[in-house]
């Protein structure tokens, strides 16, 4: 069986390749917990000293998830 590189070249298959799963996340794709630090950062301590029921912390929140959108994630 042979695997295909990203310029069509057909890869043999061993112990060591294997076909890529395309169910597999983008490895570009940064994890959702190193982005947006300091959105999550002014955002989590607003929430710690205002609660979100108060509605002080909207603006903050809104910024969090504009951010997260921003590198494909969905809140």
């Amino acid at each position: 069986m042979a695997c295909e590189k990203s310029n069509n070249t057909p890869v043999a298959d061993t112990a060591a390749q294997t076909c890529p799963n395309p169910k597999a996340a983008d490895p570009a794709k940064p994890k959702p917990c190193c982005v947006c630090l300091d959105e999550k950062a002014s955002r989590d301590e607003c929430l710690l000293l205002w609660g979100q029921d108060s509605g002080k912390c909207d603006d903050m929140i809104t910024k969090y998830k504009s951010c997260m959108k921003g590198f494909g994630f969905s809140i």
